[in-house]
Protein backbone atom coordinates (compact mmCIF):
# COMPACT_ATOMS: atom_id res chain seq x y z
CA UNK A 1 0.00 0.00 0.00
CA UNK A 2 1.22 3.52 -0.54
CA UNK A 3 2.78 5.78 1.82
CA UNK A 4 2.46 9.21 2.20
CA UNK A 5 6.69 9.45 2.06
CA UNK A 6 6.47 7.91 -1.30
CA UNK A 7 6.55 10.87 -4.58
CA UNK A 8 3.02 10.87 -6.32
CA UNK A 9 1.36 13.09 -8.23
CA UNK A 10 -2.12 11.79 -9.00
CA UNK A 11 -3.17 9.90 -12.06
CA UNK A 12 -2.47 12.33 -14.84
CA UNK A 13 -0.70 15.37 -13.29
CA UNK A 14 -3.42 17.65 -14.72
CA UNK A 15 -4.24 20.94 -13.75
CA UNK A 16 -7.37 19.76 -12.29
CA UNK A 17 -5.98 17.10 -10.57
CA UNK A 18 -3.61 19.51 -8.67
CA UNK A 19 -6.59 22.24 -7.72
CA UNK A 20 -8.66 20.26 -4.48
CA UNK A 21 -10.97 21.53 -2.39
CA UNK A 22 -10.34 23.87 0.09
CA UNK A 23 -12.21 22.96 2.70
CA UNK A 24 -15.95 20.86 3.69
CA UNK A 25 -18.55 24.05 3.59
CA UNK A 26 -20.29 24.88 0.65
CA UNK A 27 -18.41 27.65 -0.42
CA UNK A 28 -15.18 25.41 -0.61
CA UNK A 29 -17.12 23.33 -3.40
CA UNK A 30 -18.55 26.71 -5.22
CA UNK A 31 -14.85 27.95 -5.24
CA UNK A 32 -13.42 24.35 -6.38
CA UNK A 33 -16.02 24.54 -9.57
CA UNK A 34 -15.26 27.99 -10.65
CA UNK A 35 -11.60 26.91 -10.49
CA UNK A 36 -12.43 24.05 -12.31
CA UNK A 37 -14.62 26.30 -15.09
CA UNK A 38 -11.58 27.89 -15.41
CA UNK A 39 -8.92 25.60 -15.96
CA UNK A 40 -10.46 23.15 -17.68
CA UNK A 41 -14.60 23.06 -18.09
CA UNK A 42 -14.83 20.21 -20.65
CA UNK A 43 -12.76 17.50 -18.76
CA UNK A 44 -14.14 19.11 -15.47
CA UNK A 45 -17.69 18.70 -16.76
CA UNK A 46 -17.22 15.12 -18.39
CA UNK A 47 -14.07 13.99 -18.25
CA UNK A 48 -13.57 14.58 -22.42
CA UNK A 49 -10.43 15.20 -24.51
CA UNK A 50 -12.30 18.10 -26.94
CA UNK A 51 -14.98 19.99 -27.98
CA UNK A 52 -16.27 17.45 -30.41
CA UNK A 53 -16.54 14.24 -27.87
CA UNK A 54 -17.93 16.67 -25.27
CA UNK A 55 -20.99 17.43 -27.61
CA UNK A 56 -20.60 13.88 -28.34
CA UNK A 57 -21.16 12.44 -25.11
CA UNK A 58 -23.93 15.20 -24.40
CA UNK A 59 -25.95 13.40 -27.11
CA UNK A 60 -25.92 9.89 -25.87
CA UNK A 61 -26.35 10.95 -22.18
CA UNK A 62 -29.51 12.78 -23.62
CA UNK A 63 -30.95 9.66 -25.41
CA UNK A 64 -31.02 7.85 -22.02
CA UNK A 65 -33.13 11.06 -20.99
CA UNK A 66 -35.25 11.17 -23.92
CA UNK A 67 -38.02 8.72 -23.26
CA UNK A 68 -38.96 10.54 -19.73
CA UNK A 69 -40.01 13.38 -21.94
CA UNK A 70 -42.84 14.91 -24.11
CA UNK A 71 -43.33 17.87 -26.09
CA UNK A 72 -44.87 19.80 -23.28
CA UNK A 73 -43.21 19.01 -20.67
CA UNK A 74 -41.27 20.92 -18.02
CA UNK A 75 -37.86 19.49 -16.92
CA UNK A 76 -34.62 20.56 -14.76
CA UNK A 77 -30.99 19.44 -14.30
CA UNK A 78 -29.49 19.74 -11.34
CA UNK A 79 -25.70 20.02 -11.65
CA UNK A 80 -25.96 21.28 -15.42
CA UNK A 81 -22.23 22.65 -16.00
CA UNK A 82 -22.37 24.48 -19.36
CA UNK A 83 -25.18 22.56 -21.40
CA UNK A 84 -24.02 19.99 -22.31
CA UNK A 85 -26.94 17.60 -22.18
CA UNK A 86 -29.27 20.38 -22.36
CA UNK A 87 -28.05 21.04 -26.07
CA UNK A 88 -29.68 17.83 -26.75
CA UNK A 89 -33.05 17.80 -24.52
CA UNK A 90 -33.96 21.08 -24.86
CA UNK A 91 -36.16 19.99 -28.05
CA UNK A 92 -37.44 16.99 -26.85
CA UNK A 93 -39.63 19.31 -23.79
CA UNK A 94 -41.68 22.29 -23.69
CA UNK A 95 -39.09 24.22 -20.78
CA UNK A 96 -35.66 23.16 -19.40
CA UNK A 97 -34.06 24.88 -16.75
CA UNK A 98 -30.50 24.34 -15.61
CA UNK A 99 -29.25 24.72 -12.33
CA UNK A 100 -25.57 24.80 -11.58
CA UNK A 101 -23.51 25.59 -7.96
CA UNK A 102 -21.02 27.49 -10.38
CA UNK A 103 -21.81 31.16 -11.66
CA UNK A 104 -19.02 30.34 -14.37
CA UNK A 105 -20.45 27.45 -15.64
CA UNK A 106 -23.71 28.62 -16.03
CA UNK A 107 -22.38 31.99 -17.96
CA UNK A 108 -20.82 29.65 -20.37
CA UNK A 109 -23.82 27.58 -20.54
CA UNK A 110 -26.10 30.63 -21.14
CA UNK A 111 -23.82 31.74 -24.15
CA UNK A 112 -23.45 28.12 -25.55
CA UNK A 113 -27.28 27.73 -25.83
CA UNK A 114 -28.49 31.10 -26.34
CA UNK A 115 -29.98 29.74 -29.23
CA UNK A 116 -32.66 27.57 -27.91
CA UNK A 117 -35.38 30.19 -26.18
CA UNK A 118 -36.93 27.30 -24.37
CA UNK A 119 -33.65 26.84 -21.96
CA UNK A 120 -32.98 28.59 -18.83
CA UNK A 121 -30.05 28.47 -16.66
CA UNK A 122 -29.44 29.37 -12.99
CA UNK A 123 -27.25 29.46 -9.98
CA UNK A 124 -27.75 27.47 -6.94
CA UNK A 125 -26.35 27.73 -4.09
CA UNK A 126 -25.82 23.93 -3.96
CA UNK A 127 -27.69 22.60 -1.05
CA UNK A 128 -31.76 23.36 -2.08
CA UNK A 129 -34.09 23.82 -5.36
CA UNK A 130 -35.03 27.28 -3.87
CA UNK A 131 -35.68 28.83 -6.72
CA UNK A 132 -38.50 26.52 -7.86
CA UNK A 133 -41.87 26.27 -6.95
CA UNK A 134 -43.36 23.22 -5.40
CA UNK A 135 -44.80 21.05 -8.62
CA UNK A 136 -42.95 22.60 -11.01
CA UNK A 137 -41.92 19.78 -13.36
CA UNK A 138 -42.46 16.69 -14.70
CA UNK A 139 -38.84 15.29 -15.11
CA UNK A 140 -36.15 16.13 -12.63
CA UNK A 141 -32.67 14.63 -13.84
CA UNK A 142 -28.76 14.61 -12.92
CA UNK A 143 -26.29 12.90 -14.85
CA UNK A 144 -22.49 12.63 -12.26
CA UNK A 145 -23.81 15.60 -10.16
CA UNK A 146 -24.74 13.49 -7.01
CA UNK A 147 -21.51 12.06 -7.31
CA UNK A 148 -19.53 14.97 -6.87
CA UNK A 149 -21.07 16.26 -2.89
CA UNK A 150 -21.64 14.96 0.10
CA UNK A 151 -24.31 12.71 0.97
CA UNK A 152 -26.33 14.80 2.77
CA UNK A 153 -26.81 17.23 0.24
CA UNK A 154 -27.26 14.76 -1.93
CA UNK A 155 -30.14 13.74 -0.05
CA UNK A 156 -31.37 17.08 0.45
CA UNK A 157 -31.46 17.65 -3.03
CA UNK A 158 -33.32 13.86 -3.52
CA UNK A 159 -36.00 15.33 -0.69
CA UNK A 160 -35.91 18.74 -3.10
CA UNK A 161 -37.14 16.89 -6.18
CA UNK A 162 -39.62 15.28 -4.50
CA UNK A 163 -41.06 18.85 -4.07
CA UNK A 164 -40.91 20.41 -7.41
CA UNK A 165 -42.01 17.48 -9.05
CA UNK A 166 -45.67 17.07 -10.32
CA UNK A 167 -47.41 13.99 -8.74
CA UNK A 168 -46.37 10.84 -11.24
CA UNK A 169 -42.79 13.22 -12.38
CA UNK A 170 -39.82 11.00 -12.24
CA UNK A 171 -36.48 11.56 -11.00
CA UNK A 172 -33.87 9.63 -12.68
CA UNK A 173 -29.79 10.08 -12.14
CA UNK A 174 -27.27 8.62 -12.03
CA UNK A 175 -24.56 7.75 -9.26
CA UNK A 176 -21.20 5.08 -9.30
CA UNK A 177 -22.01 2.18 -7.84
CA UNK A 178 -18.87 1.16 -5.60
CA UNK A 179 -20.05 -2.41 -5.92
CA UNK A 180 -18.79 -2.81 -8.97
CA UNK A 181 -14.95 -3.32 -9.78
CA UNK A 182 -14.67 -0.78 -12.29
CA UNK A 183 -15.76 1.83 -10.27
CA UNK A 184 -14.06 0.39 -7.09
CA UNK A 185 -11.09 0.99 -8.93
CA UNK A 186 -11.18 4.24 -9.35
CA UNK A 187 -12.17 4.39 -6.00
CA UNK A 188 -9.37 3.18 -5.28
CA UNK A 189 -7.18 5.25 -7.33
CA UNK A 190 -8.44 8.76 -4.57
CA UNK A 191 -6.56 6.56 -1.96
CA UNK A 192 -3.53 7.84 -3.59
CA UNK A 193 -1.79 9.66 -0.94
CA UNK A 194 -1.57 12.98 -3.72
CA UNK A 195 -5.65 13.09 -2.80
CA UNK A 196 -5.32 13.29 0.92
CA UNK A 197 -3.11 16.84 -0.31
CA UNK A 198 -5.58 17.85 -3.12
CA UNK A 199 -8.96 16.57 -2.44
CA UNK A 200 -11.11 15.41 -5.05
CA UNK A 201 -15.11 16.11 -4.42
CA UNK A 202 -15.69 12.61 -5.62
CA UNK A 203 -18.20 9.93 -3.48
CA UNK A 204 -19.52 6.56 -4.06
CA UNK A 205 -22.32 4.86 -3.47
CA UNK A 206 -24.57 1.18 -2.83
CA UNK A 207 -27.81 0.40 -4.39
CA UNK A 208 -29.10 0.02 -0.76
CA UNK A 209 -28.24 3.37 0.02
CA UNK A 210 -29.75 4.85 -3.06
CA UNK A 211 -32.89 2.77 -2.13
CA UNK A 212 -32.63 3.59 1.39
CA UNK A 213 -32.41 7.47 0.81
CA UNK A 214 -34.65 7.60 -2.01
CA UNK A 215 -37.36 6.01 -0.24
CA UNK A 216 -37.16 8.64 2.96
CA UNK A 217 -37.40 11.44 0.41
CA UNK A 218 -40.38 10.23 -0.23
CA UNK A 219 -39.57 8.54 -4.33
CA UNK A 220 -41.16 5.27 -5.41
CA UNK A 221 -37.83 3.83 -7.10
CA UNK A 222 -39.46 2.13 -10.37
CA UNK A 223 -35.44 1.36 -11.79
CA UNK A 224 -32.26 0.85 -11.23
CA UNK A 225 -29.35 -1.00 -12.67
CA UNK A 226 -26.04 -2.37 -11.94
CA UNK A 227 -24.54 1.24 -13.64
CA UNK A 228 -26.28 3.25 -11.02
CA UNK A 229 -28.56 4.71 -13.63
CA UNK A 230 -31.87 5.26 -11.17
CA UNK A 231 -35.60 5.93 -12.34
CA UNK A 232 -37.75 7.04 -9.26
CA UNK A 233 -41.41 8.60 -9.48
CA UNK A 234 -43.45 10.87 -7.18
CA UNK A 235 -46.85 8.84 -6.27
CA UNK A 236 -47.61 10.08 -2.75
CA UNK A 237 -45.02 7.45 -1.12
CA UNK A 238 -41.64 6.27 -1.04
CA UNK A 239 -40.09 2.44 -1.51
CA UNK A 240 -40.33 -0.45 -4.09
CA UNK A 241 -41.41 -3.05 -5.38
CA UNK A 242 -40.50 -6.52 -4.54
CA UNK A 243 -38.63 -7.18 -8.06
CA UNK A 244 -36.74 -3.82 -7.30
CA UNK A 245 -36.02 -4.66 -4.32
CA UNK A 246 -34.57 -8.51 -5.17
CA UNK A 247 -32.57 -6.38 -7.85
CA UNK A 248 -30.97 -4.49 -5.34
CA UNK A 249 -30.13 -7.25 -3.17
CA UNK A 250 -28.38 -9.37 -6.19
CA UNK A 251 -26.35 -5.96 -7.60
CA UNK A 252 -25.17 -5.54 -3.53
CA UNK A 253 -25.02 -8.65 -2.43
CA UNK A 254 -23.83 -11.34 -5.34
CA UNK A 255 -20.66 -12.80 -3.57
CA UNK A 256 -23.03 -13.19 -0.54
CA UNK A 257 -25.26 -15.23 -2.54
CA UNK A 258 -22.59 -17.40 -3.63
CA UNK A 259 -21.24 -17.92 -0.03
CA UNK A 260 -24.86 -19.09 0.66
CA UNK A 261 -24.80 -21.27 -1.87
CA UNK A 262 -21.55 -22.88 -0.75
CA UNK A 263 -22.77 -23.22 2.59
CA UNK A 264 -26.12 -24.46 1.65
CA UNK A 265 -24.11 -27.36 -0.26
CA UNK A 266 -21.33 -28.23 2.64
CA UNK A 267 -24.12 -28.45 5.41
CA UNK A 268 -26.32 -30.62 1.99
CA UNK A 269 -22.37 -32.84 2.52
CA UNK A 270 -22.20 -32.03 6.07
CA UNK A 271 -26.36 -33.95 6.59
CA UNK A 272 -25.20 -36.76 4.13
CA UNK A 273 -22.30 -38.06 5.61
CA UNK A 274 -23.95 -37.71 9.29
CA UNK A 275 -26.84 -39.55 7.99
CA UNK A 276 -24.16 -42.13 6.22
CA UNK A 277 -22.53 -42.26 9.89
CA UNK A 278 -25.53 -42.91 11.73
CA UNK A 279 -26.79 -45.44 9.07
CA UNK A 280 -23.65 -47.30 9.57
CA UNK A 281 -23.63 -47.15 13.11
CA UNK A 282 -27.40 -48.86 13.40
CA UNK A 283 -26.04 -51.52 10.75
CA UNK A 284 -23.46 -52.28 13.34
CA UNK A 285 -25.84 -52.15 16.39
CA UNK A 286 -28.06 -54.56 15.10
CA UNK A 287 -25.03 -56.61 13.60
CA UNK A 288 -23.86 -56.93 17.69
CA UNK A 289 -27.36 -57.35 18.77
CA UNK A 290 -27.97 -60.07 16.81
CA UNK A 291 -24.99 -61.94 18.15
CA UNK A 292 -25.86 -61.13 21.43
CA UNK A 293 -29.34 -62.55 21.05
CA UNK A 294 -27.91 -65.70 18.93
CA UNK A 295 -24.57 -66.36 19.53
CA UNK A 296 -24.58 -70.03 19.62
CA UNK A 297 -26.19 -70.00 16.19
CA UNK A 298 -23.59 -68.09 15.25
CA UNK A 299 -20.76 -70.60 16.28
CA UNK A 300 -22.78 -73.56 14.52
CA UNK A 301 -21.90 -71.40 11.57
CA UNK A 302 -18.84 -71.72 11.68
Amino acid sequence: MPKMSEPNRGLSGSKLERLGLRGEALNAYRDFWERSAEVDAIRAISDQDDAESFERSGLDDAAEIAPLLSPDAAALEIGCGTGRVMRHVAPLCGQLDGLDISAAMVERGRRRLADLPNVRFEVGNGYDLALFADESFDLVYSLYAFQHMPKTIAFNYLAESQRVLRPGGVLRFQVPNLLTEESFLAFHHFTQPWYVEHPYPMHYWTPSEVLWLLTHAGLRVEEVDRRMAVLARKTGEGGADSAVLGRVASFEYPWLHGMQARLEAAELAAKLARAEVEATNRRSSVRAANLLRHPLRRLRRR
